[in-house]
C-alpha cells in the first residue's frame, strides 16, 4: 500500500516534534539531576563540617595555636563565619594567586572601619562570598524541591548574584551602624575625658580613666587601641591620626586634628576639650532638630493614603447612607 506524500510529511513534522519534546525534557532532568547531585554534596560537606565543629582535633588545633595560626586563635562573633569558615578557609591558597592588590587594600580598610578585621581577612571574604552563593542556591532549591516546582536557570544565577553580594551589603550596614554608635557615644566620652583633664590629670591618664568607667562599645575599643599603640612608643599625633583613618567620621577627624594641634602649640588641652564636647553636644542637638522636621514630611504620605480616608467614611458615611436611605429626591436622582 503506498503513502502519500502529505502523510509522509505530517509524520516526518510528528517525529521531529517528539524528538525534540524528548530533548528538552532531556535536558530539563539533566538540569534538575545536576541541582540534585549539587544540593547532596554540599549538604554533606555541612554535615560533616558540622561534626568537625562539634568535636575539633585537639591535637591539631593546639599545635596550631603555638605556630601562631591566626584562624586557630581567631574566636568568631557569629555561629555561619564559624561554621563557613573551613570552606572558605580553603580556597584562601586558591584565591591569593589571583593578583588583585586594589581590591585587597579596599576592603581591608573597610574591615578596620567596619570592625570585623579580627574575622576574615580580603582572601577570606571572597571565599566567603563563595559559600554564601552556594548557601543561597541550596536553600533556594531546596524551597523550590519542597513547593514541587523546577527551578530555571535565570533562578538560579540570580539567586547566585544575590548570594555573592551580600556579604557586601552587610559589611556596609556593619559599618554603618558602628560609626552611628561612635557618634552615640562621642559626647559622654568627651566630658568623661575633659573632666578627667581638668581635674589634674594628663592626656594618657584621662583616656585610661575614660577606658575603665566608659560603657563597652566601639569608641571605647579605638581608644584602648589608641592607649596601647601609645604605650608601645607611638608618638601621641600619630596614634590619634590613626584613630581618625580607622573610623572615618568627621567629627573624630576635626577632634583629633584639634588636640594635635593643641599639643604643638602647648596649649591647655582642657579649654580644647571642653570646648569641642560644647561644639559636639550642639551638633548632636541640631541633627535632632533636623529629623525631626524631617519627620513631619515624611509622615505625609502615610497621614493622606492612610488615615484620612478612614476619617472621610467615619465622617460622610453616615451622612450618604441618611441621604440614600431616607431623602426621596436624592432617590429619584440616582
Amino acid at each position: 500500500m503506498s503513502t502519500s506524500p502529505t502523510t509522509y510529511r505530517g509524520d516526518l513534522n510528528l517525529s521531529s516534534r517528539v524528538r525534540y519534546t524528548q530533548s528538552v525534557m532531556t535536558f530539563d532532568s539533566v538540569l534538575s539531576l545536576s541541582f540534585q547531585l549539587l544540593g547532596m554534596v554540599c549538604i554533606g560537606f555541612f554535615i560533616f563540617n558540622a561534626v568537625k565543629l562539634i568535636f575539633p582535633d585537639q591535637e591539631l588545633l593546639a599545635a596550631q595555636q603555638r605556630l601562631g595560626v591566626e584562624s586557630a586563635n581567631r574566636v568568631y562573633r557569629h555561629w555561619s563565619l564559624k561554621f563557613l569558615a573551613p570552606f572558605y578557609s580553603a580556597m584562601v591558597p586558591r584565591i591569593q594567586q589571583i593578583k588583585m592588590p586594589l581590591y585587597r587594600s579596599k576592603k581591608r580598610k573597610q574591615f578596620i572601619v567596619a570592625g570585623l578585621s579580627d574575622q576574615f581577612d580580603a582572601d577570606e571574604f571572597v571565599g566567603l562570598k563563595v559559600c554564601a552563593s552556594a548557601v543561597a542556591l541550596v536553600f533556594t532549591f531546596l524551597f523550590y524541591l519542597q513547593s514541587g516546582k523546577e527551578m530555571g536557570l535565570a533562578v538560579a544565577v540570580l539567586v547566585l548574584v544575590l548570594g555573592f553580594y551580600a556579604p557586601d551589603y552587610l559589611v556596609m550596614e556593619t559599618r554603618k551602624k558602628r560609626q552611628k554608635m561612635m557618634i552615640r557615644e562621642l559626647p559622654n566620652v568627651m566630658d568623661l575625658m575633659t573632666l578627667s583633664v581638668e581635674a589634674g590629670m594628663d592626656f594618657m591618664a584621662a583616656v585610661s580613666r575614660v577606658i575603665q568607667f566608659s560603657k563597652p562599645g566601639p569608641l571605647k575599643e579605638e581608644l584602648s587601641t589608641v592607649l596601647k599603640e601609645i604605650q608601645l612608643g607611638t608618638s601621641r599625633s600619630d596614634a590619634l591620626r590613626n584613630l581618625a583613618d580607622r573610623t572615618e567620621l568627621t567629627q573624630i577627624s576635626s577632634f583629633v586634628s584639634i588636640l594635635i594641634q593643641a599639643d604643638e602649640m602647648g596649649s591647655s588641652i582642657g579649654g580644647v576639650l571642653r570646648n569641642q564636647s560644647d561644639l559636639l553636644r550642639r551638633d548632636r542637638f541640631a541633627k535632632a532638630e533636623r529629623e525631626g522636621a524631617k519627620a513631619s514630611q515624611k509622615i505625609l504620605l502615610p497621614l493622606v493614603i492612610c488615615i484620612l480616608p478612614a476619617v472621610f467614611i467615619v465622617i460622610l458615611g453616615p451622612v450618604i447612607c441618611d441621604l440614600y436611605y431616607n431623602n426621596p429626591l436624592f432617590k429619584n436622582f440616582l
